[in-house]
């Protein structure tokens, strides 16, 4: 009798971080339907767990994820009108919809759609294992995922142009110094330093992370005199906020704030169809 497959996606939750885990570690963690249906699962359970304030996601084994598995591809190979369930792919725009920051921890490769994944958090950091590959021109494809727009707003227009047409592989500390990842850390214990980083950002406002990710979410449409108008509107909400309260009584005081449980307020992430 055949084992069963191992559930594809882990979750856990403690200290305020919940931590997604991308779990096929035999195959790279490369995408398909399951790993998909699995994500969208666990960013929905992130999304309303009032105790979760931040979310790591990670890869098992030796990677983060190779992009789409070997087998999607062969199907999509045969023809555009290969149905969608061979991929089920992930809305990974549904990750900032989300009030919560989400954080991607690299290591190993991370390429394809594990980059648009990746791109689609909040905060990269990555292990000085990691390294990037956006291999499509060298498929035959266009940049999926929406990485023309992500990867030229995160390295700038021309950075993300030559990374589109070269394929080439992108180790970690260039990946650091163009912009994709804002920290590059000893793959020796990363793990551990990673869920320690999110820890440290769990122990902040919720409200303000739910503000500031709708700021920078909206920011690339606006000029500077309309993101100050628009900050500047939101002052008055925020001033009467149990969070504001919170943090200046925990000043006065001499102690850690101790903010709220987060109410689920969002449009939770979906599998594209």
């Amino acid at each position: 009798m055949t084992a069963p497959e191992p559930d594809p996606v882990l979750y856990d939750a403690a200290d305020g971080v919940a931590v997604i885990t991308l779990n096929r570690p035999d195959r790279l963690n490369a995408s398909n339907a399951a790993m998909s249906a699995g994500l969208t699962a666990a960013f929905t359970r992130a999304g309303l767990d009032p105790d979760v304030r931040v979310i790591l996601l990670r890869g098992a084994g030796r990677g983060f994820c190779a992009g789409a598995d070997t087998e999607v591809l062969n199907a999509l190979s045969a023809g555009p009108d290969t149905p969608s369930n061979a991929s089920a792919g992930l809305r990974y725009d549904g990750f900032t919809n989300l009030p919560k920051p989400v954080i991607a921890a690299i290591h190993g490769p991370c390429a394809g759609i594990g980059l648009a994944m990746a791109c689609a958090a909040d905060i990269r950091i990555a292990a000085d294992s990691a390294f990037f590959l956006a291999p499509f021109a060298s498929l035959g494809l266009c940049a999926e995922g929406g990485l023309a727009w992500s990867l030229s707003r995160l390295m700038g227009q021309g950075n993300a142009t030559e990374m589109l047409l070269s394929a080439r592989r992108i180790g970690a500390e260039e990946a650091c110094a163009k912009g994709l990842v804002s920290r590059v850390l000893p793959a020796d214990g990363f793990a551990d330093a990673a869920l320690d980083y999110a820890r440290s950002i769990a122990v902040h406002a919720p409200s303000s992370f739910a503000h500031i990710k709708r700021q920078m979410a909206e920011v690339d449409a606006q000029d500077f005199e309309t993101a100050r108008a628009n900050a500047a509107a939101l002052v008055p909400a925020t001033l009467d906020h149990a969070d504001f309260k919170e943090a200046m009584a925990a000043r006065r005081d001499k102690r850690p704030p101790r903010f709220a449980p987060v109410i689920a307020d969002f449009a939770p992430p979906v599998s594209q169809g």
